[in-house]
């Protein structure tokens, strides 16, 4: 039997909608499953430069005494890994932020640790001056980790997800220790941490860190360059 033809117009209306429909759900689940854009390889972090005073620590001059703020400035490089505050990264691969601990040399003992969404640190020592046992002359080691917004640290193939570098420390002489002031950051080394560690070790040792270690968190350092808002 032969269908008439506002039989077949609606028949072909209907597979109109559905070819439609179809359509705008593969649309949308493809927008919905795309994956994160993959990074252009593994990620790696470098130490490239401590300073505690005066110099970079290693380098021909450079001082191994602590500056009369008692801050040291930590400048790190990284390839392929975004430096961004917590919270921002919205599910991005190899995405996040640095964490950076000073260690005991002798026992690996961990004695400050500071987050950081940019590539200059400054450590701030003041609250170790008190601490049990207290900061003293000697070995330390400065170590590096990339960490994503949930403070997991990256674990690279091929990459290179932690540096780390040890360097001796001298206390400073005839230098009051300035006091810990928790409206600037104590020892954080947060956006000003340690706004005063340029007065010390700024003016020789790194306005190159300003301006590579600006980062959210971290111009406070700039490795120990004009540190603070002044350093970035």
């Amino acid at each position: 039997m032969n269908a008439s033809p506002s039989t077949l117009l609606r028949a072909v209306q209907s597979l109109g909608y559905v070819a439609l429909l179809l359509t705008v759900f593969e649309a949308c689940s493809g927008d919905q499953a795309s994956p994160p854009t993959p990074p252009a390889g593994p990620a790696t972090i470098e130490i490239s430069g401590i300073a505690l005073g005066q110099g970079f620590f290693g380098d021909g001059g450079a001082s191994s005494t602590l500056g009369c703020d008692y801050t040291i400035g930590v400048n790190v490089q990284t390839t392929n890994w975004t430096l961004l505050p917590p919270a921002r990264c919205g599910g991005a691969l190899q995405c996040g932020q640095l964490r950076v601990s000073l260690l005991d040399g002798s026992s690996e003992r961990e004695r400050l640790k500071v987050v950081s969404a940019g590539n200059g640190v400054a450590l701030d020592l003041r609250s170790l001056v008190s601490a049990t046992p207290p900061l003293e002359a000697g070995t330390y080691v400065i170590k590096v980790e990339l960490v994503d917004d949930a403070g997991k640290t990256y674990v690279a193939v091929d990459g290179k997800g932690t540096d780390e570098q040890s360097f001796d420390l001298k206390l400073p002489e005839n230098c009051a220790v300035p006091p810990l002031n928790p409206a600037s950051g104590g020892a954080g080394g947060g956006s000003s941490g340690a706004g005063n560690a340029g007065d010390t070790a700024g003016a020789d040792t790194a306005g190159a860190g300003g301006d590579t270690a600006g980062g959210d968190t971290a111009g406070s350092a700039g490795i120990a360059g004009a540190a603070g808002v002044e350093g970035a």
